[in-house]
């Protein structure tokens, strides 16, 4: 699948400039606008999968935006908060907000959050599908959470399968920390083997294709990759 396209809107040109750079280096096409008014042209345009938003300078504010995108269409879009405020969180929720977060919080996070709300906003019913060499073919439904092998039902756990998902959703490597971040909700610590067992499971799961490998791949440096051939 294409990276994801996600809109940054925010007065704060530095604080894009570091979300931006952080936002690439892990798959993300990232598009930068600093006024609520162009901010909102950019997410009607309907060119984006994800709206990132933030505080903008007088005018058409966050929120307004964020009603104005709403009012338009159920583009994802997730709130950044100069603090950690309950009650302002709320008010985004209501405006129909797909998630808040403060400015503040760590990157390895936003981009869990991130990319958990892009499974959750495929099209009901989507399906994925991964042909291999023998003709077989390895096919995910994220709305219905089924995964065919072969031509026949593959039992996952929940981890698994989420590791599975977030596989098929990038075109290159995925990176541990970033698995860690997405599936597992947190960090790895240094003695931790928790991510490696899943994948072990997995791949005893999914077994060998043609060739003889796994059709998940270790990429040294890079983390892991599925494959098709």
């Amino acid at each position: 699948m294409e990276a994801p396209r996600l809109l940054l809107v925010d007065a704060d040109a530095v604080l894009c400039q570091t979300l931006a750079d952080y936002l690439r280096a892990h798959s993300f096409r990232v598009t930068v606008k600093h006024d609520g008014e162009t901010g909102l042209q950019h997410a009607s345009a309907d060119a984006h999968d994800l709206v990132l938003l933030g505080d903008m300078p007088p005018g058409l504010n966050g929120g307004e935006v964020l009603r104005q995108i709403r009012r338009r269409g159920e583009l994802p879009t997730v709130m950044l908060c100069a603090t950690h405020d309950a009650v302002e969180y709320i008010v985004y929720f209501e405006l129909g907000a797909d998630d808040c977060l403060a400015k503040s919080c760590n990157l390895r996070e936003l981009v869990a959050r991130l990319r958990s709300i892009l499974r959750r906003s495929r099209q009901a019913g989507a399906r994925y599908e991964l042909p291999n060499m023998d003709a077989a073919a390895l096919s995910l439904s994220p709305a219905e959470r089924t995964v065919t092998w072969r031509g026949m039902p593959l039992h996952l756990t929940g981890t698994e399968f989420e590791l599975l998902e977030v596989l098929f959703s990038h075109a290159g490597a995925v990176s541990k920390a970033d698995l860690a971040a997405s599936v597992l909700g947190r960090a790895m610590g240094k003695y931790d083997r928790s991510l490696e067992m899943h994948i072990s499971n997995l791949r005893k799961k999914l077994g060998r294709l043609a060739d003889g490998r796994s059709p998940i791949q270790t990429i040294r440096g890079a983390g892991y990759q599925l494959i098709g051939k």
